[in-house]
């Protein structure tokens, strides 16, 4: 519900309303709130409701630099070594199949679980740790890309078989180049989203 955005950015969630709406005990709903605090699918302020993140052009900015430095790196050692695992085309090819105006979270999946191959394939558990954090915090932002249809699938498809091409050919600086360029045009439309939505709210 999060990521299909039927709990929008900035709303609350309750223990009562989750045991009432999922028929389970509040201490259930409590440890189901508490997981996605960890996972960073929620924020919980001190004597306050978990809400759902509601992120802002420079959240969007410093979470996209700090991805760009670890895995523009990431796709470069996997690159020197001609190194690529294979879930990553599965992953690829379970996006190329997502039908046309399905929810958002239907295509998240595949493509975080794309980035995250990558990570894994690179065989160090705290580059693994780190970047498995940051990806939870994507979600959200991948999700409004979708929802808003800010980036086609079609796009996304291209530059994850861009990034694979040049893993594939040994090529450091074009997986890199190519990498950065995908988390680029991903970063612009979203900010570009949300400041356009900033400067409505704030005329009316």
């Amino acid at each position: 519900q999060i990521l299909d955005l039927d709990i929008p950015p900035g709303a609350a969630v309750k223990e009562t309303d989750l045991a009432t709406a999922f028929a389970v005990a509040r201490p259930t709903a409590k440890a189901a709130i508490e997981r996605l605090v960890a996972q960073g699918l929620l924020r919980r302020d001190v004597h306050k409701s978990a809400r759902v993140p509601k992120m802002s052009g420079a959240d969007v900015d410093d979470l996209y630099l700090t991805r760009t430095m670890l895995e523009s790196q990431i796709v470069r050692r996997l690159a020197h070594a001609q190194a690529l695992p294979s879930r990553a085309a599965a992953h690829i090819a379970e996006l190329e199949v997502v039908p046309p105006g399905s929810a958002p979270a239907m295509y998240v999946g595949p493509d975080i679980a794309f980035h995250a191959a990558l990570s894994q394939h690179l065989g160090s558990r705290r580059v693994s740790q780190i970047h498995a954090g940051l990806l939870q915090e994507t979600r959200l932002c991948m999700a409004q890309v979708q929802a808003h249809q800010l980036l086609g699938p079609n796009v996304i498809v291209a530059e994850h078989q861009e990034i694979i091409a040049a893993i594939q050919l040994g090529d450091e600086h074009a997986a890199a180049q190519a990498m950065q360029a995908h988390l680029d045009r991903a970063r612009h439309a979203l900010v570009t989203y949300l400041e356009q939505q900033t400067s409505t709210h704030s005329a009316k």
